[in-house]
């Protein structure tokens, strides 16, 4: 089967809104508001992601462009002085990964450098680096982990391999909740 057609299944089978987070190895996935009662989500395990840099530099704050990406991929945020203007320019430089199960992140700013990763417009998860040269990566293995907040209570974390599960959130009993593998 095609990863694209992938997708994992969330069901809220209890009398209050469900906040489901979804984790693809290190890397999140998906983080879902509001799933109500009764409702059912699907969330593809393979997508197209966007991440962009930010860094401050002599007090202002520089943002990359943004680079969509889908799997491993390797990302070099840097400061490049053009002499002729005078000037400064940050930017996000994609590479390939050195390893086809991560996403790398590099900087080699003096200050520190968040890097947002995205999916349809939505932050999903922030890395930071503050020592330069050092470099930071997310596992994207074929672990899912996901936990649901409902009613304010977190349930525990399953963690599957199956990228075509359907997990339901249940009420096992007044305010106790747990997740199920269908």
């Amino acid at each position: 089967m095609d990863d694209s057609t992938r997708r994992l299944t969330l069901q809220n089978e209890t009398p209050y809104i469900a906040m489901f987070v979804v984790r693809r190895g290190d890397m999140t996935i998906a983080r879902l508001p509001g799933l109500a009662p009764g409702a059912v989500q699907q969330v593809p395990t393979a997508q197209t992601y966007t991440v962009v840099a930010t860094t401050v530099l002599e007090g202002n704050t520089y943002t990359s462009a943004p680079i969509a990406f889908t799997g491993a991929m390797g990302f070099l945020a840097r400061i490049v002085q053009h002499q002729a203007q005078g000037t400064y320019a940050f930017e996000l430089v994609a590479m390939p990964s050195s390893d086809p199960r991560q996403l790398q992140f590099q900087k080699t700013t003096i200050g520190p450098v968040t890097f947002q990763v995205s999916a349809n417009g939505m932050p999903l998860q922030s890395v930071v680096i503050a020592n330069d040269f050092t470099m930071r990566t997310l596992q994207i293995g074929d672990i899912y982990s996901i936990y649901a907040v409902i009613n304010g209570i977190t349930t525990e974390t399953v963690t599957i391999h199956d990228p075509d599960a359907v997990i339901a959130v249940v009420e096992e009993s007044d305010e106790s909740y747990a997740l199920e593998i269908r």
